[in-house]
């Protein structure tokens, strides 16, 4: 896919909230990006759904990397109209920021007002094994892409984000009510697709980091800045290098993420009937 220059972005979005509205009709009052290893669990809990390829909705960037689903499906869970994509696209690919959020963005602009953000991560703490799940209190970012810089907004101008909040306190404090176990903490993210070294783990602990990852900081920007409320929910996968004997690679992600898709589809049930 050819990468828009910024003068045309807001068209593309334009034309893919369009045909969003055609294919759907009224918006979802939730919106889900589910991260390697979800669309196990989440395709257990869509009732009723309405799937299409995202090959088929205009301008929508298309997921590569194995564990990324390429569909977008809308339907019920847990009494609640979500809007289900099956995969994102990564920085590490080449693409610019604006690509990585443009389904974000579109399913704000169609009128989604809550979005939820999935993952796969590291866990950088020896406490939070592999398997349990983490909702985001805050994140670091070291160097993913802004999507609010100049060149990567709809209209070509840059947006000050205030970013205190920016991940819901509210949708976390009633999620974590639900669902007592879980214990939010805070994202490391990096652009990849290397996997950290053990010293830059050391690193990353000393700065309060809880899990690391390659994705979801781009969208939870764009998100907010676009107005809708943000959630996001790592599945840690694995242990980070150095720690425990971690080694990690993507096929023990898959691996980790599929022997516990159970758990992550509770737990987002849990998260889509706690949303505003």
């Amino acid at each position: 896919m050819k990468t828009s220059s910024k003068a045309g972005e807001g068209a593309l979005i334009e034309e893919l909230v369009e045909a969003l509205r055609e294919r759907f009709g009224q918006a979802a009052e939730v919106g889900v990006v589910l991260g390697s290893g979800w669309s196990e669990g989440a395709g257990a809990l869509l009732d009723d759904a309405d799937e299409i390829a995202l090959a088929d909705l205009p301008h929508w960037p298309l997921p590569a990397v194995e564990g990324h689903g390429g569909f977008l499906a809308v339907g019920t869970i847990a009494d609640r109209r979500a809007a289900v994509c099956g995969g994102r696209v990564h920085a590490y690919e080449g693409r610019p920021a604006r690509e990585l959020v443009r389904g974000a963005r579109a399913l704000v602009g169609w009128g989604v007002s809550s979005i939820l953000l999935l993952n796969a991560a590291g866990s950088l703490r020896e406490e939070r094994l592999p398997g349990s799940l983490m909702p985001f209190s805050d994140h670091f970012n070291i160097n993913l892409p802004d999507p609010n810089a100049a060149d990567q907004t709809l209209d070509g101008n840059p947006v000050f984000l205030d970013t205190v909040n920016l991940y819901s306190p509210g949708w976390r404090e009633r999620l974590c009510a639900a669902r007592p176990e879980l214990e939010p903490g805070v994202y490391m993210g990096l652009r990849g697709p290397s996997y950290e070294t053990p010293t830059e783990v050391v690193i990353l602990r000393g700065h309060e980091g809880a899990a690391v990852g390659m994705s979801t900081i781009p969208e939870a920007l764009a998100v907010r800045a676009a107005g809708a409320e943000v959630m996001a929910i790592s599945l840690l996968t694995n242990f980070a290098a150095g720690i425990k004997g971690g080694a990690p690679s993507h096929e023990e992600v898959l691996e980790a993420a599929r022997a516990h898709a159970g758990a992550a589809a509770e737990v987002l049930e849990a998260a889509i009937q706690s949303a505003p």
